[in-house]
Formats: structure tokens, C-alpha cells, sequence
């Protein structure tokens, strides 16, 4: 397990990035807006007091697949489910995903179901603008 120091103006916590012993589920989220980047995803983490990105992956616009934290920690994506699932977040809508994004979701998905065998489901949450 690693501590990561999270400075604050006055105060510095000490998170543990814990691996995740089982993995059930893969989350999909979708951001509902094309327009949000990583970097933004990131800094909401960040301002939530999480000390790095929750999502194991991230799905830009164009299709590129992009790490987040580790597959093997425990994610910070939705409560109910980060210890035993991965989350991936799709930027844009479900109803407006461009062709390369299908694509890198499809492939990331088999990937995933070939590296974590337990996985039972994907899941899926939307968010609509």
C-alpha cells in the first residue's frame, strides 16, 4: 500500500491508495459533454479530496484510451461499487458517441474481461445534459 501526501494550505493528509481485492463489476460512466477533458475530470477528483483521478480509464473524445488510477486500486467513480469494480469514463453522450470511441470502449471491455476473469457485468451510468 502507498501514502500519498495531499498538501493543503495548512494541512497535509495521508491517503492509501488500497488495492482492490476482487473485481465484479466494470462501471461505464458518460459525462454527458464532449467538451470535458481529462485534466477537468481530474481537478474535480482532486477538489472532491481524492489524491488522484477515480477512474481507472478514461475515454476521450476522440477515441484515445487514457490511464487514470491503476486497475489494481480501489476507484473513487460511485461509492456503492468502487471496491469491487473499475470505472471508465466516457466523455460525451451515450447517444452521441463518436465511431472511435465505440471502438475503444468495445476493445477496452474484452481487455478488461480478459485480465480480471471474475468480472460479472458492465454497468452503465449516464448523465445527461
Amino acid at each position: 500500500k502507498m501514502n500519498l501526501a495531499l498538501a493543503s494550505t495548512s494541512t497535509i493528509f495521508f491517503w492509501k491508495l488500497e488495492k482492490r481485492d476482487t473485481t465484479f463489476f466494470t462501471l461505464v460512466h458518460f459525462t454527458g459533454n464532449s467538451s470535458v477533458t481529462y485534466d477537468e475530470i481530474k481537478q474535480a477528483h482532486l477538489d472532491q479530496g481524492q489524491p488522484e483521478i477515480g477512474f481507472h480509464y478514461i475515454i476521450d473524445s476522440q477515441g484515445q484510451i487514457l490511464m487514470g488510477r491503476h486497475a489494481s486500486k480501489i476507484g473513487a467513480h460511485y461509492p456503492q461499487f468502487d471496491e469491487t469494480s473499475l470505472g471508465i469514463c466516457v466523455i460525451g453522450s451515450r447517444h452521441d458517441l463518436e465511431d472511435s470511441q465505440s471502438i475503444a470502449l468495445t476493445l477496452l471491455l474484452e481487455n478488461l474481461k480478459a485480465e480480471f476473469p471474475k468480472i460479472e457485468k458492465v454497468k452503465y451510468i449516464y448523465k445527461e445534459n
